[in-house]
């Protein structure tokens, strides 16, 4: 695979290996494309889970919100996190 870079991008690749960020081009253009492939993994992630939410409050499941729902949200976090509970699959990012 060839790709061609824009000059303010192949200077900007140039100057990240030369600083020792990367040991060479190869290595840093992989490691965009793992971090964009990561951060696209996560936007599909929080889409489905808004996609959840907006399903919830179409079928009417909802709360009022109160300061004491927050801080019984807030306890369970600290009580799972305590026990390293792992949150529900549907929960995390």
């Amino acid at each position: 695979m060839n790709i061609n870079f824009a000059p303010v991008d192949e200077n900007f690749i140039k100057q990240s290996v030369e600083g020792g960020l990367y040991s060479n081009a190869n290595e840093l253009v992989r490691d965009a494309v793992r971090r964009l492939r990561e951060s696209e993994e996560r936007n599909v992630q929080l889409i489905t889970a808004l996609q959840l939410g907006e399903d919830d409050i179409a079928a009417g499941r909802t709360r009022t919100y109160s300061m004491g729902i927050m801080q019984g949200v807030r306890e369970r976090a600290i009580n799972r996190a305590a026990s390293r509970e792992k949150p529900k699959s549907d929960a995390t990012p």
